[in-house]
């Protein structure tokens, strides 16, 4: 018998893969599976995305870790497996994948966990892990009521530490660490920043779209698109950026983003379509076509002599310096990194010091972009532990 514990994409796609061979139990802690998943699909499940090989790896850190699994399980694979569950997906302008329109996410997981149980899988919900032995026997906790099992192999899928309304708050790491398995603490990715704006800035501008900027800090850039909110700046042209961010803020040191809002034109450009008009902000407005939110922020990062001052605007407009002073928090991001260490775990993603235990998910210590790339990871973790469980299952009959 192979158990799986939790019941999110890693988990979800594991159990699928081991039914073929064992008996599966899945066990959640929730009362329903899926909830991260449900939580992460509103406004558009991006489930995966187009890339292949290279292109696709390299959006996974640490570099190497991920490879094996992305390979056995592709994205090309993810769609064809959606689509013979009945979930046909199609291929957005930025190579971003979806279900087809009006497919919802609480469709798809539908689709999915139908196709578990006519796998013979036999999910608990409301049964959380709280120990497990080298004997292979595990503990679950449904209310009260203490439950052990044992099974010949599991795979842990216990989720990262982010929403953790959605039964996701990184609690499990205390049981391994009883064990003397390494976790690291978690820390957000794929999240907002903090920033100290003016009350002025706020008061006119907060939700306002900051659109086709290039955003930069260190040597890493990012282009698209970024909201202005209450605390700071989130969005599409934030996330890439939060890695060197939280690199350079555990290190004790000042982070700086570097801001272009016209990087399409350079500086002689737009000193030249200001020509000899008199400086400000209609001025601006006008010869430039920005709109208020860019505006009032250049104007909040400057002095009103260097506002004033065509050449000066120009040079803050192409490169103005907003502070940070934080990455938001756990329950507001994303995603995650921290958790299980990759030095406690085989290549094969089983724990060292527990070899028929296996690991997948959010639960261990990588990182990837939004845009598919998350819930790729997680399908093809999971897919990839309960593969190689097959794998020594066979050898072990032979």
């Amino acid at each position: 018998m192979a158990i799986v514990a939790g019941g999110g994409p890693a988990g979800l796609m594991a159990a699928w893969q081991l039914a073929a061979h064992f008996e599966v139990h899945l066990f959640e802690k929730e009362k329903m599976v899926g909830q991260k998943f449900l939580l992460a699909g509103k406004g558009g499940l991006n489930i995966t995305s187009h890339l292949t090989g290279e292109k696709l790896t390299e959006k996974y850190s640490p570099h190497g870790f991920m490879d094996a699994a992305l390979n056995l399980f592709s994205p090309q694979q993810l769609r064809e497996w959606l689509g013979q569950l009945g979930i046909p997906t199609y291929t957005g302008s930025s190579g971003k994948v979806f279900p087809e329109k009006g497919i919802s996410p609480a469709q798809v997981l539908k689709a999915i966990v139908n196709s578990l149980q006519q796998r013979g899988v036999h999910i608990h919900t409301s049964h959380e892990l709280t120990d497990f032995n080298g004997q292979m026997r595990f503990t679950f906790l449904n209310g009260n009521k203490r439950i052990e099992i044992h099974a010949d192999y599991a795979v842990l899928a216990l989720g990262g530490a982010s929403w953790p309304v959605t039964g996701s708050d990184g609690k499990w790491t205390e049981m391994l660490n009883r064990y003397g398995i390494i976790t690291l603490p978690f820390q957000p990715s794929n999240c907002g920043v903090n920033i100290g704006w003016p009350a002025q800035l706020m008061q006119f501008h907060e939700g306002k779209p900051l659109k086709n900027i290039v955003m930069q800090v260190q040597d890493v850039k990012s282009r698209g698109e970024a909201l202005i909110t209450g605390y700071g700046l989130e969005g599409y042209a934030v996330y890439p950026l939060v890695p060197e961010i939280r690199t350079v803020l555990n290190a004790g040191q000042p982070v700086v983003i570097r801001l272009d809002l016209k990087p399409a034109n350079d500086r002689e450009a737009l000193l030249k379509r200001l020509g000899n008009a008199t400086p400000g902000t209609r001025v601006y407005a006008r010869c430039l076509n920005l709109d208020a939110a860019a505006l009032a922020l250049v104007k909040a990062f400057t002095s009103q002599k260097e506002f004033l001052d065509p050449v000066s605007f120009v040079s803050a407009l192409k490169d103005l310096r907003l502070p940070v002073h934080s990455l938001r928090g756990l329950d507001e991001a994303i995603s995650v990194v921290g958790g299980l260490g990759l030095e406690s775990i085989n290549a094969d993603y089983s724990l060292r010091t527990f070899p028929r235990i296996y690991v997948a998910g959010e639960m261990t210590d990588w990182d990837a972009p939004t845009g598919g790339f998350l819930l790729q990871g997680c399908f093809s973790g999971g897919y990839y532990a309960a593969n190689e469980i097959i794998r020594i299952k066979r050898q072990e009959m032979i």
